[in-house]
């Protein structure tokens, strides 16, 4: 019985718990700005773990991009967020004003500390989000975690996209491309038809000029 109760106790130690997964939000930015968060786990002792990301809920208006610098801090785990907002609509959608992630570490951690940062590209933060902490990272300094939702700013992929945020939510210069391609989309004018042709009757007939952008004349 001792000798059962031994082993069983060996096999509860060896067998590490399994991790838990955390569930992180991310404020939207307005449109056409960017979000720059930041997931911070201690690990107090032990090797660092891998981290896996993925999307609580999916962001179709949104691009979302994380990547984990390839040089960690010490006794930490970090990964980098940038969300773009590039919707062209005016009113931004309840059911998007966070995008959640869920994170889960390959071993039990306390659940991560978040910093966000938010509308980077028009105002720098005070005080300067963590993030901050890790200097000015380039492409190659950033590992692609995950990126999903929209399209990715034109010319700017999902590392170039966190780059360019955090150089913006740290108060170093943003490439003007890139604040170029952040920008929504127009909205067309809605096509009207044509005005009508004067017609060479006795009774004159009056043609519509210069219509409001919202109201068309309805054809007679």
């Amino acid at each position: 019985m001792r000798r059962a109760f031994l082993a069983a106790l060996v096999l509860a130690v060896a067998v590490p718990a399994s991790a838990q997964a955390h569930r992180v939000a991310v404020t939207v930015p307005a449109r056409g700005d960017v979000t720059l968060a930041q997931i911070r786990y201690a690990v107090p002792h032990g090797p660092r773990p891998a981290l896996r990301l993925s999307l609580a809920r999916p962001a179709p208006t949104d691009f979302v991009a994380v990547a984990l610098p390839r040089h960690q801090p010490a006794h930490a785990l970090v990964a980098l967020i940038a969300v773009v907002n590039r919707d062209p609509r005016t009113v931004l959608v309840p059911d998007t004003a966070q995008i959640v992630l869920r994170t889960r570490p390959s071993r039990p951690l306390a659940p991560p500390v978040t910093s966000v940062a938010t509308n980077v590209l028009r105002t720098t933060p005070a005080p300067l989000p963590r993030a901050c902490t890790l200097g000015p990272l380039a492409i190659r300094d950033l590992r692609l975690a995950l990126h999903a939702g929209a399209t990715p700013p034109r010319g700017f992929g999902a590392r170039a996209t966190i780059v360019q945020a955090l150089d913006g939510a740290c108060g170093r210069p943003v490439a003007p491309a890139f604040r170029a391609a952040v920008a929504p989309p127009q909205l067309g004018q809605p096509k009207c038809p044509p005005p009508c042709r004067p017609i060479e009757r006795a009774v004159n007939l009056v043609c519509p000029v210069a219509p409001p952008p919202a109201l068309c004349p309805r054809p007679s």
